[in-house]
């Protein structure tokens, strides 16, 4: 399997875990899923395109490697967190936390995903410290283990 094939089954993951939660809309008004990018977020060509990517989650793989011969390919993703929030009890802060919180429950429950990769335990995440109001920022790091290359000649 490959990186792309890892961002592709965790976007798919990810829309799974959120799927209970809403967030505003800033344009209708009303509430929306998220939405879920992967290796980055569509150009802004309008002000109205800024509007449309909100709330997201945008996954990007950051860096890997391969020990040795025998072990996983070590696949660092991050996992960055948008939500557009005007209401006047600024809470966007909280609904950023809540994302991060049901994405480190869904992969420290059950580390595996799709049969084929596992995340390690350690996640690390941050919540954007800046007053940005209506907009909100976080961002959660894991590392997920998948299957590596292997010699085809064991004497080469």
């Amino acid at each position: 399997m490959t990186i792309i094939q890892l961002v592709e089954d965790l976007s798919e993951e990810l829309k799974d875990v959120l799927s209970h939660m809403q967030f505003p809309d800033e344009l209708t008004g009303k509430t929306t899923d998220i939405n879920v990018f992967q290796f980055g977020i569509p150009r802004e060509k309008t002000a109205e395109d800024k509007k449309k990517k909100f709330p997201y989650i945008l996954i990007v793989p950051d860096e890997g490697g391969i020990e040795d011969s025998t072990s996983p390919q070590t696949v660092s993703i991050q996992i960055l967190i948008g939500i557009y929030d005007k209401g006047l009890e600024n809470q966007g802060k909280r609904q950023v936390l809540n994302v991060i919180n049901d994405i480190c429950e869904r992969f420290l429950k059950n580390p595996a995903m799709k049969g084929w990769c596992y995340a390690d335990e350690k996640i690390t995440w941050v919540i954007d410290k800046e007053d940005e109001y209506p907009y909100h920022y976080g961002a959660v790091w894991m590392v997920f283990n998948t299957p590596a290359f292997r010699r085809e000649d064991r004497f080469v």
